[in-house]
């Protein structure tokens, strides 16, 4: 939902326009009391369900989707094959590859085994798949069990087969025992790839790997370059390093001569490591919008955590399991940094707030359900427990169980509308986590119920709801555009910044109003499209939609999931095109309505310093509103 955009470029406007200048024309404010809508969104319940009819995975641990693709599902299943649901819509499985030759799988509640998966950037055109398993192997670390990140080839000319005998390894680890694998795969936003691993196994941190980065590769995320970019680094010599990839030349741990206040030989450093001090951080995973790392780590018999990993971040394992010291553990040494988990929990079978072994999950940014939007969505494999986090910063702000699933090992996104998946490991049947009875007041389900307009068929908006106007206006698809705004009462004010956001009091409301042009350049022929409603609330804003129709008189509430409508435009000389008008979903407003853009995007200087009919006729916007009252205090040149 865009109430108005602008780009750097729309900054000049501030310094090219006369400062405040206009008419001497007044703008009385007075208050609004005919909007009714509802401060809140509806909060909703929440379950699950069979996310893909009956088609059921042999212990499912991870899944994913190729970079721009919107019709098809990988899932790893932990013994060795990766399946395919080959169309979402009338969906079936199909092996994509089988390697369970060289996999190394236990029973039920084993953590080795196939575990991670990640499709490289430019999959689309080089079919490379990079996994994560375990297997037996030799290296000069010796023979046995082994922690490998490989890379294979998608088959030419079938997408939907893998080539079993295009393995290229990049990492082959001796690991002394079979659990605490971490095996996590992401690609981030920088086109490296993210490698979680845990302690090597065993219990309080056996074999000493929890605290050392000059050690093996154990116990943190590991950040490498699969391209090796030029200005790449090579990687420190090691038993389970090769030459198939290069260490990023940003990663903290480069040049290192001291850490947790001992010194290290830098070239003996595994500058691979973005973060270190994890015990087994079992799936991560990137939040699309804002590029922050999440990453479950699972303790050992105290805390469960949730951990927003950081460049350098040493999260304390195994001085410290979540917030707390752990049993038996001695204090950290004078230099020791450690980060705080964003969450951690108790040790627990019977509350809804416990659990045994964290998942970790997605962050939700799908089209469907409002009140998750931005939300971290996670769970516990032991209790079922399925969460959802919100958090300022550091600072978590809301923890709320919506449901439960039987062992759950990974989360995922529909690739079609971001629907959070969920894979159960016993029943296999991938879940869907979906928005059940709501709670609160809905938005009125009507235009004309909101009271924003005294005369629809006009658009005459009743009293304190004021028309404005901006310098560089979001283009929307040809479009045209109207605006108001109302803050209810004129006990409240908008606080005013030059070079920065304004700040919105509860329950200022922003009206956009959206016409199309059926015959392209001829203004008689503009159809009424939607008129949507953004309001400010204590924690944020929500927003929402009006779907005219063939009406002139009233518009009608779009679903909370949003809609397509295709409509014939006739750009002249006998071209006729088809357009299709997407009315967004509610989770969409919030996509682009942040703190970070000032909720009210465009609802700010550089974008009202102009001249415009704000109801008393021409005036510069920014004083007419300071001169009204609008402002906490009055604004000068």
């Amino acid at each position: 939902m865009i109430m108005g955009r602008f780009s750097s470029c729309a900054v000049l406007v501030l310094s090219l326009l006369p400062q405040f200048t206009g008419s001497a024309l007044a703008l009385t404010r007075v208050p609004n009391t005919t909007i009714q809508v509802p401060l809140q969104p509806q909060n909703n319940g929440f379950a699950v369900e069979d996310a893909f009819g009956t088609v059921t995975f042999s212990r499912p641990v991870a899944m994913a989707t190729p970079p721009g693709e919107t019709n098809r599902v990988f899932v790893l299943e932990q013994s060795g094959v990766i399946s395919v649901i080959t169309n979402l819509a009338s969906p079936s499985r199909t092996v994509f590859m089988d390697l369970t030759d060289r996999v190394i799988s236990g029973a039920t509640f084993s953590e080795h085994g196939l575990l991670g998966l990640a499709f490289h950037p430019q999959y689309a055109s080089n079919g490379w798949l990079y996994v994560f398993y375990t297997g037996n192997t030799t290296t000069t670390a010796g023979s046995g069990l082994h922690d490998i990140v490989a890379r294979f080839d998608t088959a030419s000319g079938n997408s939907n087969q893998g080539v079993p005998g295009s393995e290229i390894r990049l990492i082959v680890q001796r690991d002394e025992a079979d659990n605490h694998n971490g095996g996590c795969l992401k690609f981030g936003p920088d086109g490296y790839l993210y490698i979680s691993l845990g302690d090597e196994g065993g219990a309080n941190d056996q074999f000493g790997n929890s605290q050392k980065i000059d050690g093996d590769f154990f116990s943190g995320i590991l950040r490498i370059d699969v391209d090796k970019r030029p200005g790449s680094l090579s990687p420190n010599p090691h038993a389970a390093s090769t030459t198939n990839y290069a260490v990023p030349p940003d990663n903290p741990f480069v040049g290192a001569t001291n850490f947790n206040g001992s010194a290290v030989n830098p070239g003996n450093v595994r500058t691979e490591f973005w973060a270190v001090g994890l015990r087994n951080p079992w799936r991560m995973s990137f939040d699309p919008a804002t590029g922050l790392l999440y990453a479950g780590d699972v303790g050992q018999s105290s805390r469960e955590e949730v951990d927003v990993i950081v460049k350098g971040g040493n999260y304390g394992w195994a001085y410290r399991e979540g917030t707390i010291q752990r049993p038996g553990s001695p204090l950290p040494p004078p230099g020791f940094e450690g980060l705080e988990p964003l969450l951690d929990y108790p040790w627990g079978f019977s509350g809804e707030y416990q659990g045994r072994a964290v998942t970790g999950g997605v962050v939700y940014r799908g089209t469907k359900i409002a009140s998750l939007y931005g939300a971290y969505v996670f769970g516990d494999n032991a209790t079922g427990n399925i969460w959802s986090l919100r958090h300022q910063g550091t600072n978590v702000t809301a923890w709320t169980r919506l449901t439960g699933v039987g062992n759950p090992t990974a989360f995922g996104t529909d690739p079609r509308n971001g629907d959070v998946l969920i894979a159960p490991l016993i029943t296999g049947r991938l879940q869907r986590l979906i928005a059940t009875s709501a709670t609160g007041d809905p938005p009125p389900a009507t235009l004309k119920d909101t009271g924003v307009f005294g005369q629809l068929e006009t658009l005459t908006p009743n009293a304190g709801v004021v028309p404005y106007e901006l310098n560089l206006a979001f283009w929307s698809d040809n479009a045209v555009k109207r605006r108001w705004f109302s803050v209810p009462d004129t006990n409240q004010f908008i606080t005013f910044t030059r070079d920065a956001n304004w700040m919105f009091p509860t329950g200022t409301v922003w009206i956009k109003h959206f016409e199309l042009e059926l015959t392209n350049g001829v203004p008689a022929s503009r159809h009424r499209l939607e008129t949507r409603l953004l309001v400010k609330n204590g924690d944020g804003v929500h927003g929402f939609t009006y779907r005219w129709g063939t009406s002139t008189s009233n518009a009608l509430l779009v679903t909370e999931a949003g809609l397509d409508e295709t409509f014939v435009i006739d750009d002249g000389g006998g071209l006729l095109r088809t357009q299709v008008w997407h009315y967004p979903s509610r989770s969409e407003c919030l996509a682009c309505h942040t703190a970070a853009g000032g909720f009210g995007l465009g609802f700010n200087t550089p974008q009202l310093n102009r001249s415009a009919n704000m109801g008393a006729g021409i005036q510069n916007q920014v004083r007419a509103l300071s001169e009204a009252g609008y402002f906490s205090a009055a604004v000068s040149n």
